[in-house]
């Protein structure tokens, strides 16, 4: 079995690409565990016997599990072998699945959800790695692929649980995904190389680096700015159904919902966004990502009244935000392998915080005074992300000059 010591001979044989696709699949499936309670809510409310508001704290607790998984669990990627760390992530996900297929009632389905969300962060231990064994010239390319599964993930996962949940009950949906899981993980374990050891050092001061790595270039920088561009990107994509179940569109949730699939066009863009970084650095194309952000916020301000006009604005906005993803983390990624998990790792819990500030901001802002107002809030943070882009993402000469 190939080592990572040995990746650059092996590369010249057989290349990474086996990895980089099973890398992909695997992100796609296991990223959709996050997001299966959201569709069926109503579902878990009434065969639990709660009010729905109750049920959500379903998702809620999905997405603190995600962000805490990334924050404790992907650092781990630095001091041990990734292989046994995907290994046993993808363990214990499916038996926490099967746990919340099981629940009695909706505390312990939160509690079960939450942990399997923090395990299922093995999208995020893979990205490393595939930087790691890909050339550098292909390196963008390798890691865009991974995000392309990512965003396939989170787009679909809502469609296919939904449709699970309407034939079959919501516990059906989380033993389908522990069973995609559990075959997804075995897949991907088989094509990935055994680490080169590592120097010892204890968990803690494994964690210890991380506000270090914070106060990096290489790595504030482009977080800010992701930060920011995520932040906007949710600040719509949250509202987006409110705005087109209501009049004037006055859709049904069923069409709303496969307007939301437009997202999709996100990953088509990631794996030609890798290639503009491998061709021309990701500072171009962030640039690139946050210039059709700012376009498509107007166009969804007038997509609030013309269909016309929010169908290219989605279009753009998962464009844009995809784009900016791709060159952002390929540009975190630049540096020493042996930090490259925990900078991975401030960098998605960066996104992540982001996100979550710019859905509590732009939902709170269409509930004042709507549509018009949430477009306004992602479009200031779609600016503060171009400002973040154009001082924190530039060459290192380029930064030293300033």
């Amino acid at each position: 079995m190939t080592t990572l010591a040995e990746a650059p001979a092996a590369r010249a044989t057989r290349g990474p690409r086996g990895l980089v696709v099973a890398s992909a699949l695997c992100a796609g499936v296991t990223v959709g565990n996050v997001y299966l309670a959201q569709p069926v809510l109503g579902l878990m409310a009434a065969s639990l016997g709660v009010p729905a508001g109750a049920a959500g704290g379903v998702v809620t607790a999905a997405l603190l599990g995600y962000a805490v998984g990334i924050l404790l669990l992907v650092p781990l990627g630095d001091l041990v072998d990734r292989r046994r760390l995907v290994v046993l992530l993808g363990s214990a996900t499916p038996l926490l699945l099967v746990g919340a297929a099981v629940a009695p009632s909706v505390p312990v389905l939160s509690a079960l959800v939450g942990l399997a969300a923090a395990a299922t962060v093995v999208p995020q231990v893979l990205v490393p790695l595939v930087a790691e064994v890909s050339a550098p010239e292909r390196r963008g390319s390798a890691v865009a692929w991974v995000q392309a599964g990512l965003i396939t993930g989170m787009m679909t996962s809502r469609v296919v649980s939904g449709a699970v949940g309407d034939a079959f009950g919501w516990r059906a949906v989380y033993l389908v995904a522990a069973a995609l899981t559990a075959l997804v993980v075995v897949l991907t374990v088989r094509t990935l190389p055994v680490d080169a050891p590592r120097p010892r050092q204890r968990y803690r001061d494994l964690l210890a680096v991380l506000p270090g790595l914070v106060r990096r270039p290489v790595v504030l920088g482009p977080s800010l700015a992701q930060a920011a561009v995520f932040a906007g990107f949710n600040a719509l994509w949250t509202t987006l159904a409110l705005v087109l179940t209501r009049p004037p569109h006055g859709l049904s949730a069923s069409v709303a919902g496969l307007v939301g699939l437009l997202g999709l066009a996100g990953a088509v863009a990631a794996p030609l966004a890798g290639r503009g970084v491998d061709r021309v650095g990701a500072r171009r194309v962030a640039g690139a990502g946050v210039l059709a952000l700012l376009v498509a916020a107007p166009l969804l301000f007038l997509g609030g009244r013309w269909l016309l006009a929010l169908v290219p604005g989605v279009l753009l906005l998962a464009v844009g935000m995809q784009v900016c993803q791709v060159a952002h983390q390929a540009h975190v990624m630049i540096g020493q392998a042996e930090t490259r998990s925990r900078r991975n790792a401030v960098y998605m819990v960066s996104a992540f915080l982001g996100g979550a500030l710019g859905a509590t901001v732009g939902s709170a802002a269409y509930s004042a005074t709507g549509w018009g107002a949430a477009c306004a809030v992602a479009a200031g943070f779609f600016l503060l992300g171009g400002l973040a882009w154009w001082f924190g993402v530039r060459p290192p000469r380029e930064r030293a000059a300033a």
